[in-house]
């Protein structure tokens, strides 16, 4: 009877409850709007004021002159090195700004906001990945950073057609593009590039950065030009020019003296080969060159050097794991205290992958590595030839006795030490310290019992 009686103003009051709530839920999901935006704002200026990549523009240069003036130690420099190249391999995983509730619901309302941002000429609400300018610059550092410096400047110059950035991300574009031509030996661009810099982004914490690299690129060649002119060639003039990071000339002296060189200086004169290979990205061939070292003179210094660049090799490539695993099974029998110590730190600075955040810039990626990949596994002589072929069922095998082991020299100047699995008319198996090794016949040019 009262129901009846109040029934309007009953259905008055649902109506003002729901209108409530419908309000309280709306304001509720542009709430979470808002400080999604707050989020990717933060982020943003993260990435673009206090831009993590420049560290390593900047500590490339302060190793290589430390270790010049003998005030830094090789095993310093590579511990340095690795933890660097940890942290800045791990920053496109830029965390997912994401809503943590109204996930769907706020799609309607996100569409809305960003039309009318549009119309009122502010850049949309998204994540970084959403963004093709982030994504080319994200590829762009993983090339340089693998020393693909031709590729990675490439990569530069098409996102600065291509696409719209603000003056922070330019004059970070402009800086690192310096950066690569100095590495590749083009001083007069890459200073040009850095004054660039400095002149029009004068207040933009990124010219700084821009002038303490162009200070140490005008010290470096100065210093490069006394060498070059004044001391003879020899492997301490090869080494000082590695590490003024003038590769080219230095494996123009390395080529100059190498037949010359005592056999005694051949790790050495491989160590400085390898690091020049790298840096003129020749990765590949800074590989086989390092493993040589590895094989041929484990009991060297220069052994664990060279391991070292491996597993470095290994970790800042996406395809690195069988680079990384022979490392690790090298370190085994070199026990290198350092090398352990880079491990545990790459390990403990690797950050959990964001898998939903990380997805698209992986598949991105995985298509321009297919065209330039940074590392082409099947070019390191040393692990194509971990897995050999089965024998044919014609090939007659006279297996050794494994006690027996032999020092094998190829035409491909690779050396071989282990001992011998099976032998048949066409090839030999040995087994060595970086596993199985299938070796053709009509490659061996010496072959040599030592045990």
């Amino acid at each position: 009877m009262i129901a009846r009686s109040y029934k309007s103003e009953f259905t008055l009051i649902l109506i003002t409850a729901g209108i409530v709530s419908l309000m309280i839920f709306l304001n509720d999901v542009n709430l979470h709007i808002r400080i999604k935006e707050l989020r990717l704002y933060m982020q943003k200026s993260t990435r673009e004021d206090n831009n993590i990549d420049h560290i390593g523009l900047v500590m490339k240069y302060r190793i290589q002159k430390k270790m010049y003036e003998n005030q830094l130690r090789r095993d310093e420099a590579d511990v340095i090195e690795a933890r660097v190249n940890s942290i800045l391999s791990k920053t496109t995983a830029d965390r997912k700004v994401s809503m943590e509730r109204y996930q769907y619901i706020s799609i309607p309302s996100l569409f809305i906001i960003n039309l009318f941002r549009k119309i009122t000429n502010k850049e949309p609400i998204q994540n970084v990945w959403d963004d093709a300018a982030n994504m080319h610059l994200a590829i762009a550092y993983y090339y340089e950073r693998n020393n693909c410096f031709a590729r990675a400047l490439d990569i530069y110059d098409r996102a600065l057609k291509k696409e719209t950035y603000n003056t922070n991300t330019i004059a970070s574009i402009v800086l690192h593009e310096g950066y690569c031509h100095s590495i590749m030996g083009n001083y007069k661009i890459a200073r040009n590039k850095y004054l660039y810099v400095i002149k029009n982004y004068g207040d933009k914490p990124v010219a700084i950065t821009a002038f303490i690299l162009l200070r140490y690129l005008e010290g470096f060649r100065s210093e490069l030009v006394h060498v070059l002119k004044y001391e003879k060639d020899s492997l301490e003039k090869s080494e000082k020019l590695c590490k003024l990071i003038a590769y080219r000339e230095a494996l123009g002296v390395i080529s100059k003296i190498e037949n010359k060189s005592n056999p005694h200086d051949r790790p050495r004169i491989m160590y400085i080969k390898g690091i020049c290979l790298e840096g003129l990205s020749e990765k590949e061939k800074a590989i086989d060159s390092y493993q040589n070292i590895v094989v041929e003179n484990i009991e060297s210094p220069y052994a664990r050097l060279a391991n070292r660049r491996i597993y470095i090799a290994g970790f800042l490539a996406t395809n690195g794991e069988k680079l990384k695993n022979l490392a690790v099974r090298n370190n085994r029998k070199i026990r290198d205290p350092v090398f352990d110590k880079m491990v545990d730190q790459e390990t403990r600075l690797r950050l959990p992958e964001e898998e939903e955040n990380t997805a698209i810039f992986r598949e991105e990626l995985a298509k321009e590595e297919s065209r330039y990949p940074v590392l082409n596994i099947e070019k390191i002589k040393f692990l194509s030839a971990m897995e050999p072929a089965a024998p044919l069922k014609r090939d007659r095998i006279h297996r050794q006795a494994p006690s027996i082991t032999v020092r094998v020299n190829t035409v491909q100047g690779d050396i071989f030490i282990g001992a011998i699995q099976q032998e048949t008319k066409e090839y030999i198996v040995l087994a060595t310290m970086i596993g199985t090794v299938k070796i053709p016949r009509n490659k061996i040019v010496s072959l040599k019992r030592i045990k």
